[in-house]
């Protein structure tokens, strides 16, 4: 095995689609630009064998202390889909073989999320707080419409149709100042923090990306902010404004997201985020029937709105630290946990 430098955006992507089953924007090409358009240190590596690619990596370097740095695969590495033949051993080389090459690179530990669960004694990994979040629910869009709205809440059916004789209007356009100002309100009110100005420009400069703003007459009520890669479309981020929650802009928004995954052959609608199961169950889950979370999670409420489409849980492990220089990493912990105390 070992690592190869991609470059061609066309076979990148193409591997991606074909050995994942939900199709995750974090790794995709347009993801990478965006990240580089921040000024973000990444890489496209793939761990090959012969002319087979075993694994895709897009890796996002982080300065951290004496020169140290470590390496961050958001939603990945992605695997080869041979592996849930082959056994834990083919993953566990091609997570050496990444981690070989990343300690040549002065890496002290490589943080992933990986899709299902890595155990293997020859791998030094810690759980570590989750970046992305590893809980969230899939709704399968080879559904029709009528069938996708009979799988929801009745409550959830009742609002969108609510938000529909309230004659909203949904524009597909980008406008920064509008997400913006929203996202500030709902930051502000739902106490969460918000990405600096210039990473959402960038998000919704993207090819990838929509946003959709639902108008009453002439004011703006509402937005969220999807991204399209493969067979999946994935929910972003949302905003709205408050006063005007009784017209259930967001209920509408959800809906129009799902019709527009739809119309672009999507098989999957992707919410991107829910309070994680108690259980350790991972992969997809039949139901959203018997879904027992925390209620006291960050993403309590959140997660209550979303179930409400009908999508089924889908739970990842994490993420994780793979150590690559175990002393160095001791070292990095503990003065983060000394800093975190003056």
């Amino acid at each position: 095995m070992k690592i190869i430098h991609t470059s061609n955006q066309e076979q990148w992507d193409s591997w991606l689609k074909n050995n994942s089953q939900h199709n995750s924007f974090a790794q995709s090409w347009a993801w990478g630009d965006i990240l580089l358009a921040e000024g973000k240190n990444v890489e496209r590596l793939a761990v090959v064998e012969g002319d087979m690619v075993l694994a895709q990596a897009q890796i996002v370097y982080s300065q951290i202390i004496f020169g140290w740095q470590y390496a961050f695969c958001p939603k990945g590495p992605i695997l080869s889909s041979q592996f849930t033949v082959h056994g834990s051993q083919d993953t566990a080389e091609s997570y050496k073989v990444l981690s070989e090459y990343l300690k040549n690179k002065n890496c002290i530990f490589f943080r992933i999320e990986p899709e299902l669960r890595t155990e293997n004694s020859e791998l030094r990994t810690k759980k570590t707080i989750d970046i992305n979040p590893p809980a969230t629910l899939i709704l399968d869009l080879s559904k029709t419409e009528e069938e996708l709205l009979a799988g929801m809440h009745q409550k959830t059916r009742y609002n969108i149709h609510l938000a529909e004789k309230k004659d909203l209007k949904i524009q597909n356009e980008k406008k920064l100042e509008v997400f913006w100002s929203l996202m500030n309100q709902t930051g502000s009110r739902d106490k969460f923090s918000l990405h600096h100005k210039s990473h959402y420009e960038k998000v919704l400069a993207s090819p990838m990306v929509f946003q959709l703003t639902a108008y009453e007459n002439e004011k703006v009520i509402a937005c969220a902010v999807f991204a399209h890669f493969g067979n999946t479309f994935t929910y972003l981020y949302g905003a709205s404004d408050y006063a005007h929650r009784d017209l259930m802009a967001p209920y509408l928004l959800q809906w129009q997201g799902i019709k527009t995954g739809k119309s672009l052959q999507c098989k999957w609608y992707d919410f991107f985020g829910v309070a994680p199961m108690r259980t350790s169950d991972f992969g997809l889950q039949t139901s959203d029937s018997s879904y027992d979370y925390d209620l006291k999670h960050q993403y309590a409420g959140v997660t209550r709105f979303k179930l409400g489409f009908g999508g089924a849980p889908f739970q990842a492990p994490g993420t994780f630290d793979v150590v690559i220089d175990a002393g160095k990493y001791k070292l990095y912990n503990f003065l983060r946990k000394l800093r975190r105390l003056v």
